[in-house]
Formats: structure tokens, sequence, C-alpha cells
């Protein structure tokens, strides 16, 4: 991940113009999710906007050309600064994980928390910002501090909960219909085609295709699994254009795809990679997206 904050008078009207979405109304203290979008309506990816005061705002992506981005669209009334080489990120998630914090922090006011929020919390003696939002449609939350902390805050983090690599969050994103901008945006697909319009200030073309999800059959175990090409089509009638995939509760895989806007229950894969494939609504579980954003309960 890399990050930068930008201050100033104009801090809120460059970023909200770079992300495409409305600043003015974000509290401080509060996280909002935006995309970036091109002239053509094409999502490259998506991105977080943290506003940490009044003209004060942090940009988190993914990719670190959004931050070289960001900071050269700054005018003048702007003051942007890279924060991504000392900076040291960190996902605890799942239900126990308010418990795993138990005698490192003020638990109290850490379990107020608000979902897509975050604050200024001491982990361990370790100075962090704590959101509470994450990658695996889990409750959990994200530990921001300097590189000079991390090996510290490591240390304390596995000692209380099971160390895990990008796969586990990988798989849980996936049940949760969450994109992987590295997946799911080589079919440049809009806002609209994502289902994340409400994202999006501006009006899209008409959709051409939807994401969804999927189960089927495959002969290897798609771990981390990526398309073989950079650049995908559109599906054609009774295809899914397959984006993301991972070992499957119910069969050897599951994943996201998109299908045309009338998709058949059933659809063939035209890479030939996965075979009895069943359409499967988003998210595969969790319909109401409740987990992530529900209170902690005595157990965590």
């Amino acid at each position: 991940m890399s990050r930068a904050v930008f201050s100033g008078a104009g801090a809120c009207e460059d970023l909200a113009r770079f992300v495409n979405r409305a600043l003015d109304d974000l509290a401080p203290g509060r996280i909002r999710y935006a995309l970036r979008v091109d002239a053509a309506h094409r999502v490259s990816a998506d991105l977080t906007v943290w506003r940490l005061g009044a003209d004060r705002f942090e940009l988190m992506s993914g990719r670190h050309m959004d931050i070289d981005e960001g900071l050269a669209a700054c005018s003048l009334a702007t003051e942007g600064v890279d924060l991504s080489a000392d900076s040291a990120i960190f996902a605890l998630q799942g239900p126990a994980s308010l418990q795993a914090l138990q005698g490192l922090t003020d638990l109290e006011r850490l379990a107020r928390l608000a979902y897509f929020a975050h604050g200024e919390f001491t982990l361990a003696g370790i100075p962090c910002r704590v959101g509470r939002l994450g990658y695996t449609g889990e409750r959990g939350f994200e530990l921001v501090t300097d590189r000079a902390g991390a090996d510290a805050l490591w240390e304390c983090l596995a000692a209380r909960a099971t160390p895990a690599g990008f796969a586990a969050a990988d798989r849980l994103r996936i049940e949760a219909g969450f994109i992987l901008f590295a997946n799911e945006c080589r079919v440049a697909p809009s806002p609209t085609e994502l289902a994340l319009g409400r994202f999006y200030a501006h009006a899209c073309p008409p959709p051409r295709m939807r994401l969804t999800g999927f189960t089927a059959g495959c002969d290897t175990t798609p771990t981390l699994w990526q398309p073989a090409s950079h650049t995908l089509p559109p599906p054609g009638p009774g295809e899914i254009t397959i984006t993301s995939a991972c070992p499957g509760p119910r069969a050897s895989a599951a994943g996201l795809g998109f299908v045309p806007l009338d998709p058949p229950a059933q659809a063939r894969d035209p890479a030939g990679r996965f075979e009895n494939i069943r359409i499967r609504s988003l998210p595969m579980y969790d319909p109401d997206k409740a987990r992530p954003r529900g209170p902690w309960t005595p157990r965590g």
C-alpha cells in the first residue's frame, strides 16, 4: 500500500476532483471509498480517502502511481507529501480482532470506532492510526504506523492473531464480492458494471456487462489466481469473463467474473480453464453485508 497526506486550503477540492467524489461532507475521523476512473469512465483502481482534519486528508492506494498522480494534480493551495517509504500497514481481520488487542490499547475507545472511521491510538507503546475497515468482508482494522515501529508491532500482533498472507485475504474478498484492481479492472469496467456507481460523481455509459460470482470445477487449485492476459474482452452471449478465482467452499473453485446483462444460470469460460460454471449472486455470503459493520461481542 502507498499513502500520501494532502493539506492546505485547496486540499479538499483538489482531492475530490482527483477521486471524482465529493469530500466536503466527509467528517474528520471518517474514511471514504473512491475510484480512479479515466475519461472513458473505465475504472483502473480503487482507493480510500481518510479525513484527518478540516484541511488535511490522507490518500491510500494499492498502486503507487495513484499517489504520484494525486500529488501531481495538486494546486498551489495544496501541499502533498508522499509517506509510502516510511509507512507500514497491517490488516487485523476477523470477529476476534478487537479481543486480540486486549491489553495493548484503550479497548473501550477502540470498540466505539464506527465502520469506515479512524482514530489515533497507541498499541503496545507504538503510535498508530487505526481504521475500522478491511479487505475481507469481516470485522477488523487496518493499522498504519511508521516503519520504525513495524517490527515491534508485528511481533505483538503475530503473538495474538494467526499470521496470514495475501492468499487468505484474497479468498475472503472474493467471497465478499470485493474487487482487486489488478484482476477485475482488466476488463476495463465502468463503475456501474462493477456495481460501484454510487461511489462515482459522474454519469456512466450504458452497461455492457455486470460483475457476478460463480462456482466451478477446476483441474488445479486456483490460489492467488489471475487471468493470463492483462487485458480481457467483455463476455459474449452465454460466456463469463473470469477475473478472480480461489478454492471454493462448495466446488473446487469460486470466483468473480463478468457476464452479459442477462446471463444464463450456467455460463461457459471461453478460455477453457473452468467448467460446470454456476452463476452466484454477490456477495456469495453475508448478503446484507452485516459482518464488517456488526457490533463486537464479548468474545470478539
